[in-house]
């Protein structure tokens, strides 16, 4: 059996007036709480923004300096290759050009400065000789 509640007008209308001030209330606190919360998240936003701008400075600093590291050690490795390479090519031009003057029968600096110091020595010689007579 179930039982039936009657309300009176007047109950009927302190019940739709007690929800409609809940309403009322709700909205009322929904409003100032989004005003609060957008005051201090506009406040928070520029906090978190400077930090955010400064985080992002540092790393762009440190990502410059990396780049910097890095360029200067790929151009200074580069460099070494290229005198490294520079070294074997005039050895292996040197070498070759000895040997196309001795295919021509032409005396090298070498050749040259060893007949130099022969004759260097002759002459000491000699003078040695001229001077015991």
């Amino acid at each position: 059996m179930a039982e039936t509640i009657e309300f009176s007008e007047t109950e009927e209308k302190n019940v739709v007036m007690d929800n409609a001030r809940k309403v009322y209330l709700v909205s009322l606190g929904a409003a100032s709480y989004t005003v609060t919360s957008s005051a201090d998240y506009a406040k928070n936003a520029r906090t978190n923004l400077t930090d955010l701008t400064t985080k992002l400075i540092e790393r762009g600093e440190e990502t410059n300096k990396k780049t910097i590291d890095s360029v200067n050690q790929q151009t200074e490795t580069r460099q070494k290759d290229i005198q490294n390479a520079q070294k074997k090519l005039e050895k292996e031009f040197g070498k070759r050009m000895e040997s196309l003057l001795h295919t021509f029968n032409i005396p090298t600096q070498k050749d040259i400065a060893s007949l130099s110091n022969k004759v260097a020595r002759l002459n000491k010689k000699v003078d040695e000789l001229a001077k015991a007579e």
